[in-house]
């Protein structure tokens, strides 16, 4: 787990790439990683380090029914369009093309870094579901899952 905080607004260029901010690339840089796993997932790309993609997803995952309806479904449409990434010298990532059209990314995004992983959101679909957030966590009587 990277444990930094941010949410930085980037630009996708002409060859899919987009650099990761700059604490981000620092603390990929301390952990000596070299690749993410990214992935589509409720509206964004979602990515994580090989490690961490392992244990929260993968693992769980391998522990399931492989047969049982839920555990496809989710296999399908988390494992399906997952892929390893680069991280090249100067700190960008290439986004495929299809998890690009899954999430409707073409230019303007927003990376967000959270708790395990990062987000890549379509910036207007980000101000969209950040507004959504917004409204729904006022309901909120404390931390969700919070015991």
């Amino acid at each position: 787990m990277l444990r930094v905080r941010c949410q930085a607004p980037a630009t996708v260029d002409l060859k899919g790439r987009v650099a990761l901010p700059a604490g981000l690339r620092r603390a990929l840089a301390v952990a000596d990683c070299a690749s993410l796993v990214l992935t589509f997932h409720r509206g964004a790309i979602w990515g994580w380090l090989p490690s961490e993609f392992e244990r929260t997803v993968e693992r769980p995952l391998a522990d399931a029914d492989p047969f049982g309806t839920e555990v496809m479904d989710f296999s399908h449409a988390l494992l399906a369009p997952a892929q390893d990434v680069e991280i090249d010298k100067q700190g960008r990532v290439r986004i495929p093309v299809p998890l690009r059209q899954l999430a409707g990314v073409e230019r303007e995004v927003v990376i967000n870094s959270l708790v395990n992983r990062l987000e890549i959101w379509d910036r207007a679909t980000w101000e969209a579901r950040f507004e959504e957030s917004l409204k729904r966590a006022q309901s909120f009587s404390g931390m969700p899952g919070a015991r």
